[in-house]
């Protein structure tokens, strides 16, 4: 059994470190500049609520849309933006379109994704696909995708994921403002704790080799960190979905669960392998690891998005998903 990869050490030591409540909130409430870019009538202001899931003019409040036509634009707006969001029409003449976006966008080093909307009114096929890239030869390099921007369902299953993956280190505030985000953002920071629970509970089980004193520090190591990064999950978890996460006595009240939940899926582990050779035991303990932590985590989920705690069906449901996402990281990892 083994945990291999770079990503995947700098997700461990990434969990492990933040016990940092308020750097979460600094997170969740940083401000973001995300602009949507292009010419009129090219999309943004429906991409933009497609996204937000409105229609009433809120989301320029997450959003700001610039029209390229505009005589004020300059292009050392786009190099203080966080990402830019660069719509073109495909029923247009896409070479003319790309020598007025040229001179903007030539020199910039903010993180853009390329949006070719209209998708739905020609036919997309691979010649014209070819074609556009060749226009946009300048920018083809970045993130590209073909959307028919009056589908919100097309435009956050395309699109979200493109944002979050460009830029990462804003995706908690993203999700705090974007409702649309959080389960995408939800389901991120619930793998990864999952996995890197699982890689300390496998660690931890190495001490447990050593004589009168192993299984002791090793119960006692695993189980501080474990718990720590539920906990520290849990706040993400709240963060994301609006909550104010400063130390308060309501926060407590909600995290006590997952503590006490810690509690039970270790002492469950111990009953369950204590009675194995320390080289058998690691595999179930990892697998504990993981999955406790996986339903902890679609738990607190379900309770920040829902108002309520899960019912057991669902409890149910979280652990035999959570024990199928681990068999999955493990043939891939085994492979």
């Amino acid at each position: 059994m083994s945990f291999r990869g770079v990503a995947a050490m700098s997700d461990f030591w990434k969990v492990v470190r933040e016990f940092n409540p308020e750097g979460i909130e600094r997170d969740a409430t940083a401000p973001t500049d995300l602009l949507i870019v292009g010419e009129p009538s090219s999309g943004k202001r429906t991409i933009a609520n497609s996204l937000v899931g409105t229609n009433n003019g809120d989301a320029c409040s997450c959003f700001e849309l610039i029209d390229l036509d505009s005589a004020s634009v300059q292009p050392s707006r786009f190099d203080k933006a966080d990402l830019v969001i660069l719509t073109a029409r495909l029923d247009q003449d896409l070479a003319d379109a790309s020598h007025r976006i040229f001179d903007l966008f030539k020199q910039t080093q903010t993180p853009t994704i390329l949006v070719f909307t209209h998708a739905d009114t020609v036919q997309c096929n691979r010649d014209l696909r070819n074609m556009a890239f060749r226009s946009f030869s300048f920018v083809s390099h970045l993130k590209t995708i073909f959307i028919n921007a009056t589908d919100p369902t097309e435009v956050r299953s395309k699109l979200l994921p493109l944002i979050i993956e460009t830029v990462p280190n804003l995706r908690t505030s993203i999700a705090r403002k974007l409702p649309a985000a959080r389960d995408l953002v939800a389901e991120q920071i619930i793998a990864e704790t999952s996995r890197v629970n699982a890689q300390f509970a496998l660690a931890a089980n190495l001490p447990a080799n050593l004589p009168l004193f192993g299984s002791v520090a090793g119960s006692v190591a695993d189980f501080f960190v474990l718990t720590k990064n539920q906990v520290m999950m849990v706040l993400r978890l709240a963060a994301i979905y609006g909550r104010d996460i400063s130390p308060t006595l309501q926060i407590a009240a909600e995290i006590a669960p997952i503590i006490g939940g810690g509690l039970l899926w270790r002492t469950a582990a111990r009953l369950a392998v204590g009675l194995l050779p320390t080289f058998l035991a690691a595999a179930p303990k990892t697998a504990i690891a993981y999955v406790g932590t996986y339903i902890a985590g679609h738990a607190a989920r379900y309770y920040y998005d829902q108002g309520c705690k899960p019912p057991k069906h669902l409890l149910e449901s979280f652990a035999a998903e959570g024990a199928n996402m681990f068999h999955r990281m493990m043939a891939k990892e085994n492979r």
